[in-house]
């Protein structure tokens, strides 16, 4: 006995301690990413914007005789909006006409005797002068003739003017003119709204706009009523202070009226990571893991990575495997390095 104690003592004098059990590895359970792994709805405001807005203006001088169009009324392609007085472009297209008709007349008078010289000229009957002088006169009855031609084409298309019709499908957004006004070049009539051609406009946060494309279905929501919509394209352009880009989708089947506030959503398809597998370590967040590869009862070594992007508290985008295997019971106690025994109850 006092040579156990006389050993003691000369190994606590040495500066050595008594042997202790060799400490245990951690029992913890591990789940794999996939069984995890979570899809984020998303939603941004929106608006319905017609991409044919005009204001139809008169094209000819003349007093307004009526304006067939009230404001709400839906147009459609050709519908007449105003109607011009055309007593002075009727006149003109008369006008034109008889001095079609005195070209034309004058035309086959030099035709004829430019026949007849030509018949002539052989026996020496009319000069080589005569014959040249008829044939030119003919060219020029001609020239006439056109030019008498493109005078009665836009005499008529001056008078055409005179009724103003809606270039496309669209709502009467106001009247600019009342009846009785007289209209110069360029005056004001009717406001337009297209109905048919229509865009919904986004502004989306940067960071949302791969998921976006990465979507398979996109809606726009007003009320209670969902339209299903497709990607036309995303602005380069950032702006300054709230980090977006405009982004432009296209009516798939039905469409809201122009000028509809709504909501777009869509799911970004990348995976994320419930919060609560977030974890402190020193200062930074991040998942502590196992290899992927390690089977019930195996004894391995926890491994970190950092997530710079994660908020403590929310969803966080990851790029892992699908396979990773991540520490389900115990990540709370355990800490980078650590050597653990995934438990049988873990997989």
């Amino acid at each position: 006995m006092r040579f156990l104690i006389i050993l003691v003592m000369l190994a606590i004098a040495s500066g050595l301690s008594p042997p202790v059990a060799a400490q245990q590895p951690e029992a913890v359970t591990v789940i794999r990413f996939e069984n995890l792994a979570q899809t984020q709805p998303r939603d941004a405001s929106a608006r319905v914007e017609s991409l044919d807005q005009a204001v139809v203006a008169a094209e000819v001088a003349a007093r307004v005789l009526e304006v067939s169009v009230h404001v709400g009324e839906v147009v459609t392609a050709g519908q007449v909006l105003v109607e011009l007085d055309p007593a002075d472009y009727e006149l003109a297209r008369q006008a034109s006409e008889a001095q079609l008709e005195a070209a034309r007349a004058g035309e086959d008078m030099a035709r004829l005797r430019a026949e007849r010289a030509r018949r002539l000229a052989p026996d020496q009957f009319v000069s080589e002068d005569q014959l040249l002088e008829a044939e030119t006169r003919l060219r020029q009855a001609r020239a006439e003739s056109a030019a008498a031609a493109v005078e009665l084409r836009r005499a008529e298309l001056m008078l055409s003017r005179t009724t103003v019709v809606s270039p496309y499908e669209a709502v009467v957004q106001s009247r600019l003119i009342s009846a009785g006004t007289l209209a110069a070049p360029g005056t004001p009539l009717v406001e337009l709204v297209a109905t048919e051609r229509l865009e919904v406009s986004s502004g989306i946060g940067n960071a949302l706009i791969d998921g976006l494309v990465q979507s398979e279905r996109v809606d726009f929501i007003d009320g209670a009523t969902r339209y299903p919509v497709r990607l036309l394209r995303v602005s380069p352009l950032i702006s300054p202070g709230a980090r977006q880009r405009e982004v432009r989708f296209e009516f798939i089947d039905a469409r809201p009226p122009p000028g509809s506030q709504g909501t777009v959503v869509w799911t970004d398809p990348r995976p994320v990571l419930p919060a609560d597998y977030v974890v402190m370590r020193g200062n930074e967040l991040g998942v502590l893991l196992v290899d992927s590869d390690q089977t019930v009862g195996s004894t391995t070594t926890v491994r970190w990575q950092a997530l710079p992007q994660a908020d403590a508290g929310r969803l966080v985008q990851v790029d892992l495997p699908m396979d990773a295997l991540l520490i389900d019971v115990g990540r709370r106690r355990v800490q980078p390095g650590d050597a653990v025994r995934i438990d049988a109850e873990a997989l």
